[in-house]
């Protein structure tokens, strides 16, 4: 503090105190000088006042001779009483200053005169000085009590200063134990609370730092994680100014994560993990340039960003990747190595996350398939599906049952122009698409999701379907997934037993990866071939050189090379040595070895040289594919006459036409035998009207009881509408296929089950005039959004028709579903309709014509029986019943059925009805 402040502190306070006092004692002084005046003037005039009552006078008397006193008041008293009080109406007296006794004459004592003080204001002296004391005295109080608390909060401060000078200096020895005095302890708790804050920060800091590698780094691998990957990720596509394409992402699987897991410790997985993260990392970042990143987004996916744009770039460093991932591969129980699937895909700005990494699990799918390194690039174009797994399924399980598939017949032929056979590829029609799927999209889903077995049944089942009648071996490529399924092998060996001999012009396609992952499987298949005398080829052996151990243990067809491999062969001195032992082992197993994707001129005859036959680029077989559209053909012309009268019943009513014999008449009652057998069969009729009767209830409760649940069904679809409206053309499409056949079931249900038709008999039409046109129309109309096959309707302007709609529409119907179950969904489904005369009049017909494989004529008329089933199609479901019944259904109204078919050309089924005028006459 600076030394004036401190002298005025220190000497104004005794300044000011002396002052005070001193004012205080002269104001005290004057005071009791007053009062010594006023007592010695009382005593004055007490002495005064008993002279003259001495003198004899009474009190009262001698009052007029009295003086007033000022400020004070005589109270005379008389025998001990109050005689007399001067002033009269003075105050009270305050105190007694005086006294003095009167006597009488005799001189004995008489009374006492007391002078007392009155209540007097001080003078204005007075005043002031008290003021002046008083204003000092709260001056004076004021300033002591801030300095006492200033003091007291400087005492307070002197230790909490040196407390906090103490803190601030922890740890150092600048305080000195005597120098903390009675604070010591406090010292010392203060220094432990700060070693133990000290400690709970380095915690928190710790913990923090935990939680941010966590939340940034996989635990084992130290790579970065999904969530870091994707934020980068999305940032990346949302950047301005990048080019076309912006960048690449690599992902790559370890597909045998699982078994690593299970035959590991899971310390020595995690060693492995974390080494090959950190060869991978050093392979980035020397090659990856700037802003690459590598991530671990699940326990088997890991994936690298490449904000490079160049694809040259990104190819390369993603086949070194491959080549590193290759040299650290693990050794499975099996015997083989540990597999990975790679996937490369180009990213552009401000495209969508979802979009690129369907693209890249497309791809995956692919690789996976291969069962090979091999990189997969994922194309963005348009032809590329990008559908994630679920939609896959959708389409995969919705095309297995409405028979969306269909086949393409391409040839095979060497560089002298010679047909070696011919190839059958595998396409899937979806409504969602503008073009067919090839099955290089749909059969790497469907091997993930289990249904390639499926897939593979349909490609054998329509390619024997399309050898009848058409030349040459064809061979089908099954999925390496399908190999290692029981019931895949048992249901193909049903399908080739079944038509042996359509089964020796089939060559079954395998990959050389699924020979060795399901070996076993491979040879089952070679037993199932060989007993229905099939063959069995192997492609793509370039790709997998450990087949050729297990080759000599087979029968096969034939060994093909391809790809890359066959790319190198000028170049690579090694791959022409094992091209050379590839052909060797073909010439040694008796069978050819092809070759394919030769580049040039040079490479087809070294090639040649090494005892390959070379195979050109493969085309499609257009006279194969269109071969149902020549002239000389089933031609879609009314039915003859006479065969449109075959079925007709005839005119005299004697149920010849129903294929029954007429019914004898009953009877006479002339015996007691015939009284007796007369009661036998009235009590038969009883028994069959009874349940005739409890039919006709079941038949009631029936259609009280499945309309409940379709008006359920009906109202249910309608909310979903209402709910999942604006969801996408997927979801309404489906909803449109649920209102369709509820519909549907409603309407047969009101016409089938109607109160009227409850006293009918099974199948008995309800005739009616109508227009046959316009029912195919209505019932193909019907039937087209849920089918893959284009329904082709040519009917003349007006057909009339004498039948019963419902029934005739449930004939026509099923009609198309059998052309449509056994037709490729690449061929239309023709529907004809018109008039022609026959022996009984004018008729009215409709043609329903498929393009399958057509009907052998020793079935053409057995296909009509209940419950035959024709044992090419066990694979397609069916109960054998819906011909037989529609055949049924036309007998009996008037009408027939029949069909004009010939094996590889299609069935043509042809329904003859009555007209409303031949009716008339005929009635």
């Amino acid at each position: 503090m600076p030394l004036l402040p401190r002298l005025a502190r220190a000497v104004l306070p005794p300044l000011l105190a002396l002052w005070i006092g001193a004012q205080a004692l002269g104001a005290w002084s004057g005071w009791r000088i007053a009062l010594d005046g006023q007592r010695e003037h009382a005593d004055l005039i007490a002495r005064a006042y008993a002279t003259v009552l001495d003198q004899g006078a009474a009190p009262a008397a001698a009052a007029p001779r009295l003086a007033l006193p000022q400020g004070m008041s005589v109270a005379i008293f008389e025998n001990e009483r109050l005689a007399l009080t001067l002033p009269d109406t003075a105050a009270s007296a305050t105190r007694t200053l005086a006294r003095a006794p009167w006597r009488s004459a005799d001189g004995a004592r008489q009374g006492e005169v007391v002078v007392g003080a009155l209540p007097l204001a001080p003078p204005p002296a007075l005043w002031h000085a008290a003021g002046l004391l008083l204003l000092l005295g709260v001056a004076a109080a004021a300033w002591l009590l801030w300095n006492l608390r200033a003091g007291r909060r400087r005492w307070q401060a002197g230790p909490v200063a040196r407390l906090a000078e103490h803190v601030r200096q922890a740890g150092s020895q600048a305080a000195a134990g005597d120098e903390r005095g009675d604070f010591g302890a406090v010292h010392s708790a203060l220094d432990e609370r700060d070693a133990q804050h000290q400690r709970q920060l380095a915690e928190r800091d710790e913990r923090i730092a935990a939680l941010e590698n966590e939340a940034r780094y996989d635990a084992v691998t130290r790579l970065m994680n999904r969530r870091v990957f994707f934020d980068v990720f999305r940032n990346a596509l949302r950047a301005p100014g990048q080019g076309n394409p912006a960048g690449h992402v690599l992902i790559f699987r370890q597909r045998d994560m699982a078994e690593i897991n299970r035959h590991m410790h899971h310390e020595a997985t995690d060693q492995w993990l974390r080494l090959t993260a950190t060869h991978l990392s050093q392979t980035l970042s020397s090659n990856g340039g700037v802003g690459s990143m590598l991530a671990r987004i699940n326990g088997s996916d890991f994936a690298a960003l490449l904000p490079d744009g160049s694809g040259r770039a990104a190819r390369e460093l993603a086949e070194h990747i491959r080549r590193e991932l290759r040299l650290r591969r693990l050794p499975l129980k099996t015997g083989q190595w540990c597999r990975w699937a790679l996937a490369l895909t180009a990213y552009r700005a401000n495209e969508q996350v979802g979009t690129v990494l369907a693209r890249l699990d497309h791809a995956l799918m692919r690789a996976e398939i291969s069962n090979s390194d091999e990189l997969q690039l994922a194309d963005d174009s348009s032809a590329t599906r990008v559908d994630g797994e679920y939609s896959w399924q959708d389409i995969l399980v919705r095309a297995l049952e409405e028979h969306r598939f269909f086949l393409r017949r391409e040839t095979r032929r060497d560089t002298l122009g010679n047909v070696m056979h011919y190839k059958a590829t595998l396409w899937l029609r979806d409504p969602g698409a503008t073009e067919p799927i090839h099955s290089s999209q749909f059969m790497p889903p469907a091997s993930r999701l289990g249904l390639a077995a499926d897939c593979d049944i349909q490609s054998v089942r329509l390619a024997l379907d399309q050898q009848v009648g058409a030349p040459g071996e064809l061979a089908v490529q099954l999925a390496p997934a399908s190999l290692d399924q029981p019931s895949f092998r048992q249901r193909l060996r049903r399908l080739l037993e079944d038509r042996p001999a359509l089964a020796r012009r089939l060559v079954l396609e395998i990959d050389a990866h699924g020979l060795v992952d399901y070996f076993e499987g491979v040879q089952a298949l070679c037993e199932i071939a060989a007993s229905a005398g099939a063959r069995v080829g192997v492609r793509r052996l370039s790709e997998q050189f450990a087949a050729l151990e297990r080759l000599h243990q087979l029968p096969l067809a034939y060994l093909k090379i391809g790809g890359s491999f066959v790319h190198s062969l000028a170049a690579s001195p090694g791959n022409r040595h094992l091209a050379a032992t590839v052909a060797q082992t073909a010439r040694t197993l008796g069978v050819p070895a092809y070759a394919q994707h030769a580049p040039d001129q040079a490479i087809r005859e070294l090639l040649g040289s090494l005892g390959f036959v070379v195979l050109e680029a493969e085309e499609i077989n257009e006279s194969t594919l269109h071969a149902l559209d020549d002239e000389d053909e089933i031609e879609a012309a009314p039915p003859a006459a006479d065969t449109l009268a075959v079925h007709a019943p005839a005119a005299d009513g004697a149920g010849a036409g129903s294929g029954e014999a007429a019914l004898p008449a009953w009877p006479l009652s002339g015996s007691g035998v015939s009284r007796k057998r007369q009661e036998q069969a009235d009590q038969r009729l009883s028994e069959l009207a009874g349940a005739l009767q409890a039919q006709r209830q079941m038949h009631s409760l029936l259609s009280h009881e499945l309309r409940t649940p379709a008006a359920t069904i009906s109202a249910a679809a309608q909310s979903l509408e209402t709910i999942l409206a604006g969801s996408g053309q997927e979801v309404d499409s489906r909803l449109a296929r649920i209102r369709r056949a509820v519909t549907r079931m409603i309407d047969m249900l009101d016409t089938v089950l109607s109160p009227q038709r409850q006293h009918d008999q099974a199948l008995t039409p309800r005739p009616e005039s109508c227009d046959l046109g316009e029912l195919v129309r209505e019932t193909a109309a019907s039937i087209q959004p849920d089918t893959a096959h284009l329904l082709v309707v040519n009917t003349e302007p007006h057909v009339p028709v004498l039948c019963d709609p419902l029934l005739t529409g449930l004939v026509l119907r099923n009609l198309i579903q059998n052309a449509i179950k056994y037709s490729p969904a690449d061929k239309s489904i023709q529907i004809d309709a018109g008039l022609s005369s026959g022996a009984h009049g004018a008729l009215a017909w409709l043609a329903v014509t498929d393009q399958g494989s057509g009907i052998d004529e020793a079935d053409a008329e057995q296909i009509f029986e209940p419950h035959f089933r024709r044992a090419a199609h066990r694979e397609t479901p069916g109960s054998g019943l819906g011909l037989h019944l529609a055949r049924q259904i036309c007998i009996s109204q008037g009408g027939s059925l029949t069909v004009q078919t010939q094996p590889g050309q299609g069935a043509r089924f042809v329904i003859a009805l009555p007209t409303p005028a031949a009716a008339g006459r005929r009635g």
